[in-house]
């Protein structure tokens, strides 16, 4: 008797414990489902649960080298010297090889040319801006120093060459973070605006909030993109600067000869101005030295 009594007070306890067990999934879906609108929380547990999903990424990195643990980006700078009459030819090869060489997959992020001084001693300086791919850097650096025609192997020198390393890799971390997050909130949404007991006024929040997290989402996978390219190239600046030469060291003097002409007219010009501005005083100045020398032969004629 004992043992029947016992086995109805077990099967009860687990009757009890499924059906509670179904009420508790039965309220929790039907908390998600539809929530009290007079508390406004679809919203708000939405937020809550994106707060939540914090640091789940779930994607693969940028580049493959992040998942070795670290990413980087290059920027090179190089000087080069050269008579100022091989600039400009050195300057456009290449710009134009980086724009039709199909093999270096190279992109010209900017690229300036500009003439100082005078016209008659034009002194030439260009800046070009390029992106490679890692290994193509070292060969693009070799084409630069390929002798022009009329010009002499070694008469192009580096100056200067510097390299910049930086590490992005918290950069890629937090980027590709902060996407899956926002990714996984549109999705939360677009799920809650699919159903069909939603409010009016919960839709609204829930459309407004779609559309402000895809923005959101555009603007750092633009960002991504850029960080990818980063990685995935190098940045190679080069300076075209004319040589110190002995040509150079007597352009002032040939700049004086071949102005000279209008220095000695400027000069005359000057000249002449400044006595065109002395000829009014004439009489005046005439008149006082008359006044101051009638005075003094008066002084000296007075009997001590």
């Amino acid at each position: 008797m004992q043992r029947q009594a016992a086995m109805l007070l077990l099967a009860t306890a687990l009757l009890a414990g499924c059906d509670d067990s179904g009420k508790s999934s039965a309220g929790g879906q039907y908390a998600t489902a539809q929530p009290d609108a007079a508390a406004s929380p679809v919203v708000e547990q939405a937020v809550a649960g994106d707060k939540l999903a914090l640091g789940s990424f779930g994607q693969d990195g940028i580049d493959s080298r992040t998942k070795s643990g670290e990413s980087y980006t290059y920027d090179h700078d190089m000087t080069l010297s050269m008579a100022s009459a091989f600039i400009k030819g050195r300057f456009e090869r290449a710009r134009d090889r980086c724009q039709n060489d199909p093999a270096l997959k190279c992109r010209v992020v900017s690229a300036s040319f500009r003439v100082l001084g005078e016209p008659d001693a034009p002194l030439p300086v260009a800046n070009l801006s390029v992106s490679l791919p890692h290994d193509a850097v070292a060969l693009f650096e070799d084409s630069l120093l390929t002798a022009l025609p009329n010009e002499s192997v070694g008469d192009v020198m580096i100056q200067s060459r510097s390299t910049t390393a930086q590490n992005v890799t918290n950069q890629v971390r937090d980027m590709e973070g902060r996407l899956s997050q926002l990714t996984n909130y549109r999705d939360r949404m677009t799920e809650l605006s699919k159903r069909p007991k939603s409010s009016t006024d919960d839709l609204i929040k829930i459309e407004g909030e779609i559309s402000r997290t895809q923005s959101e989402i555009e603007q750092l996978e633009g960002q991504r993109r850029d960080l990818a390219d980063r990685i995935a190239k190098e940045n190679l600046t080069i300076s075209f600067q004319a040589q110190s030469t002995t040509s150079d060291a007597l352009q002032p003097v040939a700049e004086v000869w071949q102005s000279s002409v209008r220095l000695l007219a400027q000069s005359a010009a000057a000249a002449l101005a400044l006595v065109i501005g002395i000829l009014p005083w004439l009489p005046i100045f005439a008149l006082g030295f008359y006044l101051v020398r009638l005075l003094w032969r008066r002084a000296r004629r007075k009997p001590a």
